[in-house]
């Protein structure tokens, strides 16, 4: 189909479209903080979003879109689009052919494993945010078009004290879990019942949207544990990064893991697993703490499957201990004073800078310098 007859006289402005769903979190939180960007840092640029169907519809977009007369229309006069996650081919080989640049912003657990290196040529920008997935793409097919750009978020820089009195308060924000439950929930519960069982100087909140499985802890319900299932608002969840002295986040693998850089940004060290992403924001006793990761001795790419428990296509999971995980809590607890002079020192400084070098790269990248 012929489209060329709905793209008229471009704008002065630089025109950026979003092709995205905007689902409450994940995909839809990036959607929100690229518009709040934009705005913010970037507003000689016009910056524009077409929402597409999350789930099962959005692989359908790329098959689909030329017969969308309310996509084409939007699509005229763009100078730029940008996909996140979803990799479509016939939407940038369409804009290649209209003088329209193009981004794609990847994960490396949803990486198609049929695409070859051709396909990748068919974007002018691969802006990935995870170092390990950049190496991949530039290892395996021999790219030259990838751009590292580590992600950040919209929230203001905080630094803060501990809370008062002598208990530490540890936060895990588990969220829906995801794909193979990544964000590794049984080995925090377990981790927690054996501290919770040796000291009384730490309290324990779990917060998630998904029921899971807290009999281990059942004892200390109402008093050092605190188990809240339900789904809150942005601010709110904010809220509980703001006031936690600790967070968690041993995640099996992520993708932008906004969980962790909420936290990080609220002031707040994050306790993670020693692996790409998560250690590429974490520095080990100075922004947060690392505990031991090892990888199941498993064949790539792993098929999809909605319970996985091994990560997706091109993603070992980073397993981790309760054991390693206790420990980490522990040695919190116990420098919680000293260790928070070191992160205030770091995190603030290391947080700014990536936002500086976050800004530049996507002044280069639209402006035609990268």
């Amino acid at each position: 189909m012929d489209v060329t007859g709905f793209f008229s006289r471009k704008p002065a402005k630089p025109q950026f479209g979003l092709v995205n769903c905007l689902n409450n979190r994940g995909l839809g939180t990036e959607t929100r903080l690229l518009k709040d960007f934009f705005r913010t840092h970037l507003p000689e640029v016009d910056f524009h979003i077409y929402r597409i169907p999350s789930g099962r519809k959005v692989k359908e977009f790329d098959t689909t879109w030329q017969h969308n007369r309310g996509f084409r229309r939007w699509l005229s006069g763009k100078d730029m689009v940008m996909t996140i996650e979803h990799f479509m081919p016939n939407l940038f080989r369409a804009c290649r052919d209209l003088g329209i640049r193009t981004i794609w912003r990847p994960n490396f657990e949803w990486i198609p494993p049929h695409l070859e290196r051709e396909d990748f040529q068919l974007v002018d920008t691969i802006m990935s945010p995870q170092q390990a997935c950049a190496d991949f793409l530039e290892s395996r097919f021999g790219l030259t078009n990838v751009v590292r750009n580590p992600w950040i978020t919209t929230l203001p820089i905080q630094s803060k004290a501990p809370g008062q009195g002598s208990v530490s308060h540890f936060l895990f924000n588990a969220g829906r879990g995801g794909v193979g439950q990544r964000r590794n929930h049984g080995v925090v519960i377990e981790a927690f019942s054996q501290v919770l069982s040796e000291r009384d100087d730490v309290h324990f909140t779990l917060k998630t949207q998904t029921e899971l499985d807290v009999s281990a802890l059942a004892k200390y319900r109402g008093g050092r544990f605190t188990y809240i299932h339900k789904n809150t608002s942005y601010r709110k969840n904010i809220d509980f990064f703001r006031k936690a002295d600790f967070s968690l986040a041993p995640s099996k693998w992520e993708g932008v893991g906004f969980a962790l850089l909420e936290s990080l940004y609220c002031g707040t060290p994050v306790l993670t697993t020693d692996a790409p992403p998560m250690n590429e924001w974490v520095d080990h006793k100075k922004s947060g703490y690392l505990v031991p990761a090892s990888y199941p001795d498993i064949a790539l790419p792993i098929a999809f499957d909605r319970t996985n428990e091994n990560g997706v296509n091109w993603v070992r999971a980073a397993l981790c201990d309760a054991g390693d995980i206790a420990a980490g809590v522990h040695w919190l607890a116990d420098n919680r004073e000293s260790f928070y002079q070191t992160f205030n020192r770091v995190n603030g400084p290391v947080l700014a800078q990536r936002e500086r070098d976050f800004i530049d790269r996507f002044r280069e990248v639209i402006h035609g310098t990268a």
